[in-house]
């Protein structure tokens, strides 16, 4: 059937229904967000909770002795996740006579419309994709490297990208259990995202510091889990996460690896993450390292290396790799934004899987319209939106380390 236009339609929801299908949607949440793409997804998982039963030890009735193996019989240690929905939203809006003013040309009209959807469609997927690699584990954008000066906050190397002119953000310090001066705003009025700092229209009551960590408002305790907080291997505690106490097997926790070392730093580090995941059972099919990092990695490794293509799970986007052999054999390496500069990411992306209650994202129709106009002026607004969480089964088959070079 053919896209709906101005000369065979009216219906602005006609249009967007016939267009925003398929592999036009998932090519724009997908450009430049490879883990995003790649990842294994289940759109299908509905219910307040999501169980993801998992067996984490063996069986421990062995020996040489007959007598011995059966009185030390006993069942294998089984777990499970208990997962569930986290809530994310995107809101463009359009001038009602920017429409109106394009109806007699097809062309304009879709000009028009698809500017300011498609923008939704790469924010939501911007910030999904932030989510499922973030640094930190409780919805922080970034961390203070030292108190403000001026209007003006220093953030560590390369989280200056995850803010926007206009985004309201709000801080905590640590321990990071609730936000500072009940959850008071300040509104980002610039960006710099080569010196690392963004200014604010004004100082927050609390002072800040060093370590502070900053959040998009609503954001504080509300984001899924990501893959570093689904291995912080060394640095797990026995506090639950997703109702499982961790430190009781590291095989819940993952793998810290050694850091690398050498003239070749990165090349090392990755080799060795993936001797001490297949030492421990793993197979590790995917690695990841931010771009910056991963140019180096592509300078060490210049005569030697072996680029690749990896396609994403739907659409038409796919992502370059390069190739390092490991005691697990050779696994593809791609340059992911939203991973944090000096970070090392690698595992079996078979084991994780993102799941989602439909679509992800979706465009609100639940009225039977695909658009909302807005009370208080002669606008129109979309809505796009999408309720999932990410589930690593298997947390041993993945390593993630910082400050590993």
């Amino acid at each position: 059937m053919a896209i709906a236009t101005p000369e065979t339609t009216t219906s602005y929801a006609e249009f967007l229904k016939e267009f925003y299908v398929g592999t036009v949607v998932a090519d724009l949440v997908y450009k430049n967000h490879p883990w995003l793409g790649i990842v294994p997804k289940n759109p299908n998982v509905r219910g307040s909770v999501y169980p993801k039963p998992f067996r984490f030890s063996n069986i421990v009735g062995q020996s040489s002795l007959y007598a011995t193996a059966h009185a030390n019989q006993g069942n294998p240690e089984r777990e499970k996740w208990d997962m569930t929905h986290k809530d994310a939203y995107a809101k463009a809006t359009l001038q009602n006579k920017v429409i109106e003013l394009s109806l007699g040309s097809p062309a304009a009209f879709r000009e028009a419309l698809t500017d300011v959807v498609d923008s939704a469609h790469s924010a939501f997927g911007n910030d999904v994709h932030h989510s499922l690699l973030a640094k930190y584990d409780d919805g922080a954008r970034a961390s203070l490297t030292g108190g403000i000066s001026g209007s003006t906050l220093s953030l560590n190397a390369g989280e200056a990208r995850f803010f926007e002119v206009g985004m309201k953000i709000q801080h905590a310090a640590s321990p990071y259990s609730a936000l500072s001066t009940a959850g008071e705003e300040v509104t980002v009025t610039a960006v710099d995202r080569q010196a690392d700092t963004i200014d604010v229209d004004a100082s927050f009551t609390a002072v800040e510091a060093a370590t502070d960590r900053l959040y998009r408002s609503g954001d504080f305790g509300a984001k899924p889990a990501s893959m570093p907080a689904w291995v912080p291997g060394t640095s797990v505690t026995a506090t639950a996460f997703y109702g499982v106490d961790r430190s009781v097997d590291t095989r819940l926790a993952g793998l810290t690896p050694t850091k690398g070392s050498g003239t070749t730093p990165y090349l090392n580090a990755l080799v060795i993450a993936g001797a001490e995941l297949y030492k421990e059972g793993g197979a590790p099919n995917i690695a990841m390292l931010n771009p910056i990092d991963h140019a180096k990695f592509a300078e060490e490794t210049e005569q030697r290396g072996r680029y690749m293509k990896l396609q994403s799970t739907s659409g038409t986007v796919s992502f370059s790799a390069l190739g390092v052999m490991t005691g697990a054999g050779e696994v593809p390496t791609i340059a992911e934004p939203a991973l944090a500069e000096d970070s090392l990411l690698m595992g079996d992306k078979d084991v994780v899987e993102l799941f989602s209650a439909g679509g992800l994202p979706r465009m609100f129709n639940k009225d039977g319209s695909f658009y909302h106009r807005e009370e208080d002026g002669d606008s129109l607004s979309f809505y796009l939106y999408g309720y999932f969480n990410q589930v690593c089964v298997e947390p041993i088959r993945w390593a993630y380390s910082t400050d590993w070079a």
